[in-house]
């Protein structure tokens, strides 16, 4: 704990080489047709570099033709006229011309001056061109190889430039992690100090590093962010949190300024409550009483102390078996015989017949029944049905009217009953036998109003019927009109308070189901296709898409409702040949002066991002739900380029969260990864839409590690 924590990240290097060429010498020949020659060099801003960092098919020529003027001539006039240029189209014509094909006295060969070194530095090496010219200056080639002069040799410009530096300066702070520099220069052995691209850059010592890392007294401690739940819902599992070390002011630092202090641990065990398991009762009988069986028995899921709960809480590959094979004894020849079938016990409508079943044993005596099969035993009751019925109401005498004076109400009893065919010797069946939908409509009243007399000044409660109950789901209340009244439904104030009916009553149609993640919307309610759903999410009803519904970890999903053009992510892939400008004040222009050639490029569109719902953080590396348009992948939330290292960013990203009840949170920051990157991210005032420009050669931005991608409820 107390050893600093290694970097993640470290600079890397490519060169990128352009040829350059030396100036052509001199012609290899003083009169005549000679060859020029020049050095073509792979180098990366003046510096000399491995060929195979530059192209070979744009390497410029190193070798031409030149003419001198034309060369003395060692013959007569009258031979020149006489003797055509070349070699005779007939030598047979001319004495001695075997000559033509042998080394001549007049053939010589000539050398051009030694071209410059090939190398600024260190060993290298020298060409010229040797030719073979005749007398008059004329190229041949019927020299003596053997005398051929040389026409490479090596040379030595002296020793090639290194880096050289001073002593480390004063640190900054004497506490609590400070920066010291040092001149770092490039010199040649002598002491001649040269331009940076002389040396190699990817050697130069570093300029500035940091120093007195120890924390000063009393001002970094150790930050202890709240525990994360149980890794587990139920049984043994591990509760984990995050540590930083952070400043007096806030300011997050590397954890080697707290290593004086005791570390606090990142985990711990944890319980959550008990996992519930399966039960069983007890077997049943065999199925037969004799031969091969089954056996069953009832098994549950069972949780200590709550008793049976679900079956989709306990796990489905523990589960303990419902059913096994038995065996009482072997069975011996006994079956079931069946008599003839009774009459109907209705005498109308639909009724029972009975018949006698009996277990037969040897010698077609009557035994008990279990020495026969139980699951074959024949049916002794059957449905039977007779000749329709007639229905018809029944009502009973008018009770007394129940107000002695005033309006009151009579009551009676009224059923439906059938009456039976006309061979019946029955009257009616019991009035409980039917519902009243098999007699005629319309039912007789079983109230009315009755009237003995007028009351004298008679007041009571009149109460209307009751509202609608004002929830849908969950507790309501429901209210109806109490007034007080005459006999003749005048308002009175003469009721008596104490018999007032209740105006309001609480009521309740159904349970409200807030449910808080898409697995537990498969569970509750058996949901097993992909759509979106309202969940609770931190307090607040969100609509959110629940995808992989099929599986046991489904996923969930926010739609990004302002569309894909508003939510993308880029990484440029032009390259200017100069990387160290910016051309036209930074905007992006198709006709620059660069190559198409990064190969981490990419272009992609989003339309739904995954979301933890614990957490409110996006993953942005989750590209189910996203359209690549060129090149590669990118993340979500992340932009850059291989453009320029002159902060130029051409990468961009775009969030854009309008209507989705979420927007980005104020500690979600962007962090740079690669060399000379530049990062520019703009929030609205909301924090529902977000638009960087990253890049930089190469680099790019992304939301930092130790946050993420972090949202709030809006």
């Amino acid at each position: 704990a107390h050893l600093p924590r290694p970097p993640e990240f470290s600079t890397c290097f490519s060169p990128c080489g352009q040829w350059h060429a030396t100036e052509w010498s001199a012609c290899s020949v003083t009169c005549g047709a000679g060859r020029a020659t020049r050095q073509a060099v792979c180098s990366n801003h003046r510096h000399p570099v491995d060929q195979s960092f530059c192209d070979p098919d744009e390497k410029p020529v190193a070798e031409q033709e030149c003419t001198a003027a034309p060369c003395p001539s060692v013959y007569t006039r009258q031979h020149i006229y006489e003797q055509p240029y070349g070699y005779p189209h007939d030598p047979g014509r001319h004495p001695g011309h075997s000559s033509w094909n042998v080394p001549s006295a007049d053939n010589q060969w000539r050398t051009g001056p030694w071209g410059s070194c090939s190398s600024t530095c260190a060993g290298g090496f020298q060409r010229r061109v040797v030719v073979c010219q005749d007398a008059d200056g004329r190229s041949n080639s019927y020299c003596d190889e053997r005398v051929k002069p040389a026409e490479s040799k090596s040379c030595d410009s002296g020793p090639c430039p290194l880096w050289n530096y001073s002593a480390w300066g004063e640190c900054t702070q004497t506490c609590g992690s400070g920066r010291r520099t040092r001149l770092v220069v490039c010199q040649r052995p002598d002491g001649q100090r040269l331009n940076d691209y002389n040396c190699d850059i990817l050697d130069k010592p570093p300029d500035v590093e940091r120093c007195n890392l120890q924390p000063c007294p009393g001002s970094a401690s150790w930050h202890r962010r709240p525990w994360k739940p149980c890794s587990v819902s139920c049984g043994r599992g591990i509760k984990q949190r995050e540590i930083s070390c952070l400043l007096q002011n806030q300011t997050r630092i590397e954890e080697a300024h707290c290593s004086h202090l005791p570390r606090p641990r990142t985990q711990k065990t944890c319980r959550a409550r008990g996992c519930p398991t399966w039960k069983a009762n007890r077997w049943r009988e065999c199925s037969t009483t004799c031969g091969p069986g089954l056996q069953k028995r009832d098994v549950y899921c069972r949780l200590k102390g709550t008793g049976r709960v679900r079956e989709d809480l306990c796990d489905p590959h523990s589960r303990l078996p419902t059913i096994q094979p038995c065996l009482t004894s072997e069975c011996t020849p006994f079956t079931w015989v069946v008599a003839d079938w009774e009459h109907c016990n209705a005498t109308c409508g639909e009724g029972v017949r009975s018949r006698k079943v009996d277990c037969k044993g040897p010698g077609r005596t009557t035994v008990h029944d279990d020495y026969c099969e139980p699951s074959s035993r024949p049916s002794s009751l059957q449905l039977c049905e007779e000749a329709p019925c007639l229905y018809m109401w029944i009502t009973a005498e008018w009770s007394q009217c129940s107000a002695s004076c005033g309006v009151g109400f009579q009551q009676r009893i009224v059923s439906c009953s059938a009456r039976p065919s006309s061979y019946s010797t029955q009257q009616f069946y019991p009035p409980s036998s039917f519902t009243s939908k098999s007699c005629p409509e319309p039912q007789p009243p079983a109230t009315q109003p009755c009237l003995l007399r007028e009351c004298s000044h008679t007041t009571y409660w009149k109460v209307g019927p009751w509202t609608m109950c004002s929830q849908t789901c969950g507790a309501g209340v429901m209210e109806r009109k109490v007034e007080c009244v005459t006999s003749k439904e005048q308002p009175s104030k003469h009721c008596r308070p104490s018999e007032r009916p209740k105006s309001r009553a609480a009521c309740q149609d159904r349970q409200c189901q807030l449910l808080t993640s898409c697995r537990e919307v498969q569970m509750r309610q058996g949901v097993r296709m992909d759509g979106e759903f309202y969940l609770k999410v931190k307090s607040r009803i969100l609509q959110i898409y629940c995808a992989e519904m099929q599986t046991d970890s489904p996923k969930e999903y926010v739609t990004l409702r302002s569309g894909q053009t508003d939510n993308y992510s880029e990484v440029y892939g032009h390259r200017l040949l100069n990387p160290f400008q910016c051309p036209y004040n930074g905007s992006r222009r198709q006709d620059c002066d660069c190559r198409n050639d990064y190969p981490a490029a990419g272009y992609t569109l989003f339309h739904k991002v995954r979301l933890d719902l614990n957490s409110l953080r996006i993953m942005i590396t989750d590209l189910h739900f996203s359209q690549t348009l060129h090149g590669r992948p990118v993340p979500f939330a992340t932009a850059g380029d291989c453009y320029s290292a002159a902060k130029c960013p051409q990468g961009q990203f775009s969030i854009n969260l309008i209507g989705t009840g979420l927007k980005v949170a104020q500690v979600t920051k962007w962090t740079s990864q690669g060399n000379y990157v530049s990062v520019k991210v703009h929030r609205s005032e909301d924090g529902t839409r977000i638009y960087g420009r990253c890049g930089g050669f190469c680099g790019k931005c992304i939301p930092q590690a130790h946050n993420g991608l972090l949202l709030t409820v809006h």
